[in-house]
């Protein structure tokens, strides 16, 4: 089951747009960043919402968070996006130990301390990483490489971020970054990073509940 595990819509850029370029790719299932919009397709398996966004969508299955403040407007029991926060992940892990916490857009941006700061992130097991956004970082295989060593395909997911990067980047385009960046894998691998990490971290079923 493939997923793309980040991505939004707009009025330009529809959800209707994006379920013809997912088919399209065999991808099945989705999440969506953000606050959802009304009705939501079936597609899309799952929704994390903005802090201090209700919760109780039947679909939502994380937060994302920008500022350290946010981080306590998260209700307890639910995954944690956390969006340039890279740096600050041990001591928001410490301070909310066992919680899951989700690294956006491999940790951009790529500053120099950003190998440390992915490593130190990594150390923690109850941090995974999305692939998403990968054309910000230009060429992006050694940044990939680099967080298939530290944390594995088990707690890596792949991301469209579709359609921020619009019109410079389609979404076939993160896809093709993804792909040269991961380069030959196992088959294995690459169906955790292409959906199996995504559906367990997340706690996706087997089909969407209605809306």
């Amino acid at each position: 089951m493939r997923i793309d595990a980040h991505h939004s819509a707009n009025e330009q850029y529809t959800l209707a747009h994006l379920e013809t370029i997912l088919k399209r790719n065999r991808f099945e299932r989705s999440l969506y960043v953000g606050v959802p919009p009304h009705p939501l397709p079936d597609f899309v398996s799952g929704i994390i919402v903005p802090a201090g966004f209700p919760t109780n969508h039947p679909r939502v299955c994380g937060v994302q968070v920008a500022t350290l403040a946010e981080v306590d407007l998260v209700p307890p029991d639910i995954p944690i996006d956390l969006d340039g926060l890279l740096p600050h992940i041990p001591m928001i892990a410490a301070r909310f130990p066992g919680r899951t916490l989700v690294i956006d857009h491999l940790g951009f941006p790529a500053t120099e301390s950003w190998p440390d700061d992915l490593a130190a992130a990594a150390s923690l097991p109850n941090v995974v990483c999305k692939l998403s956004g990968l054309t910000r970082f230009g060429e992006a295989r050694p940044y990939v490489r680099h967080a298939l060593t530290l944390f594995g395909p088990d707690r890596l997911m792949f991301g469209s971020d579709w359609p921020q990067a619009l019109p410079a980047y389609t979404w076939k385009s993160n896809l093709a970054a993804f792909t040269q960046a991961i380069g030959a894998q196992p088959i294995e691998v690459r169906e955790q990073l292409l959906g199996g990490t995504a559906a367990r971290v997340y706690n996706l079923q087997s089909s969407s509940e209605e809306s």
